[in-house]
């Protein structure tokens, strides 16, 4: 039902390209403007042009950032004639896959994950169908491995999580998933099979890295995502002065993931820990991704793995009490810039007046706060659970 109902409000958002102008989300008729970026790099290709470069293909000169890998998808005949099915069937992937993950279990549960699905921030990623959306489904194929037992499954799981990583980079973080194997002779082969998937990539990944180190993105005001942006949205011309806030909070976090070191950790069903490692999946996407630099709030779609351990209902207080802080957090990073963008575009077609640039510095000044105290609760349980990962391998047997 939640996927009938967020596919119909999508729908309705599709058919009405002036939507995506009064959110300031992108141009009417003009949906999948991501997915379009990839499709010019394989036509490019079969020009015969340089997809690495800055391409008079597309509207924008975007040029392709990401590994050669992609570029295979475009042997198969696939181009910019295909956006649109192409574009659809990513949007429907991404809200299969929600759902998927999610499994909401009651009406309460199936409410929270629409309030997620229907947010500014996932209509945005619907909007520009970035491959993300393709490393979000990859990556939960691979967290569902990991919930078999043996451990042919859960080397498939790695070998997903690797391809993710040459596709995208910044899934590298599945590394720490490795953690989580049942003893150090499966984290080693583990590892070694991750590292071969790097190596055997490398020559595909070097002319995508240089190209994303060349134009890398620098998004500014609404809907823009990542610790460097804090000082862009205030025009400092000093923009390394977000390290300041950022050792902040990566001391306030590991202070405080310390103190619970020795803390009693209650015994697990595995349908319990395997929620607590989706959820250690999802926290390192986002963490990672805020202090990799800039990109869109669109990333916030990687907050679907959060989502069943958040659910949870733990009989300890405290960890209930964190567990709400952090989803009111997440509900205010989704919603409320995309909230006043709307109403900011409204006013200014009713009162035919530009918007106020201070009320914008307000609203940017809220978000900031919100999306930093979203990341600092996210990297203190982080940190926490990778602890108890670390010394609960290493005390295992090296076989066992």
């Amino acid at each position: 039902m939640v996927g009938g109902v967020t596919a119909g409000i999508w729908w309705l958002c599709f058919q009405s390209p002036m939507f995506w102008v009064t959110a300031g989300m992108g141009e009417p008729n003009r949906p999948f403007i991501d997915l379009y970026g990839l499709l010019v790099a394989f036509d490019a290709r079969h020009l015969g042009l340089d997809p690495f470069v800055p391409s008079s293909l597309d509207p924008y000169r975007r040029p392709h950032v990401y590994s050669e890998w992609w570029l295979a998808l475009g042997d198969l005949g696939l181009g910019r004639k295909d956006i649109y099915w192409l574009g659809t069937l990513l949007v429907a992937g991404l809200i299969a896959n929600a759902v998927a993950v999610a499994r909401p279990r009651t009406w309460r549960e199936g409410g929270a994950l629409l309030a997620l699905l229907l947010s500014p921030a996932f209509l945005l990623a619907a909007n520009r169908a970035n491959p993300d959306l393709n490393i979000l489904m990859l990556v939960s194929v691979g967290l569902l491995c990991f919930r078999q037992a043996g451990f042919g499954w859960r080397a498939l799981g790695i070998l997903l999580f690797a391809i993710s990583a040459v596709l995208k980079y910044f899934p590298l973080v599945t590394l720490l998933m490795l953690l989580d194997l049942r003893n150090r002779r499966e984290f080693l082969a583990g590892l070694g099979l991750y590292l071969l998937v790097l190596v055997l990539a490398w020559p595909g990944l070097a002319p995508g890295l240089k190209s994303a180190s060349l134009y890398a993105p620098e998004p500014v005001w609404l809907y823009a995502f990542g610790a460097p942006v804090l000082m862009r949205d205030f025009e400092l011309n000093r923009p390394v002065l977000w390290l300041g806030p950022a050792l902040l909070l990566a001391l306030w976090a590991l202070s405080a993931a310390w103190r619970e070191r020795r803390e009693p950790v209650p015994r697990a069903t595995d349908e319990a820990h395997a929620r607590e490692r989706e959820f250690v999946c999802g926290a390192a996407m986002l963490v990672g991704l805020f202090f990799l630099g800039a990109s869109f709030v669109y990333k916030l779609i990687f907050a679907v793995w959060l989502l069943p351990w958040l659910w949870e209902r733990p009989a300890d207080a405290a960890a209930a009490r964190w567990r709400r802080i952090i989803w009111y957090l997440l509900l205010a990073v989704v919603w409320f810039e995309g909230l006043m963008a709307i109403g900011f575009n409204l006013a200014a077609r009713l009162l035919g007046q530009p918007v106020n640039v201070d009320l914008l510095k307000v609203t940017l000044v809220i978000q900031q706060i919100a999306t930093w105290a979203f990341v600092a609760c996210l990297t203190r349980l982080l940190l926490v659970y990778l602890g108890r990962w670390g010394r609960a391998l290493l005390a295992r047997p090296a076989t066992a």
